[in-house]
């Protein structure tokens, strides 16, 4: 049994994720940009937070941060798409 708050589920489009991709795959962006699409698509597949957290470095509370951020950005409508 988990123990915590459930966490936000992150359902990413085909779409989305492609693009979060080549965000992640990118040699040019800024290292905090990569590493927050970085961390929602670990997100929409499903992981942890604590085990996001682990493998990106991060503090658990960071990982949260953005899963929360990413998931009112696109119940906002907000995203560009």
């Amino acid at each position: 049994m988990s123990k915590g708050r459930p966490r936000r589920s992150v359902v990413l489009s085909e779409e989305d994720r492609l693009q979060l991709s080549a965000v992640v795959r990118s040699r040019s962006l800024r290292h905090g940009l990569v590493m927050r699409a970085r961390v929602v698509l670990l997100a929409a597949d499903g992981l942890s937070n604590d085990a996001i957290a682990e493998q990106c470095g991060l503090s658990q509370q960071s990982v949260c941060l953005w899963r929360k951020r990413y998931v009112k950005a696109v119940s906002k409508g907000s995203m560009t798409r």
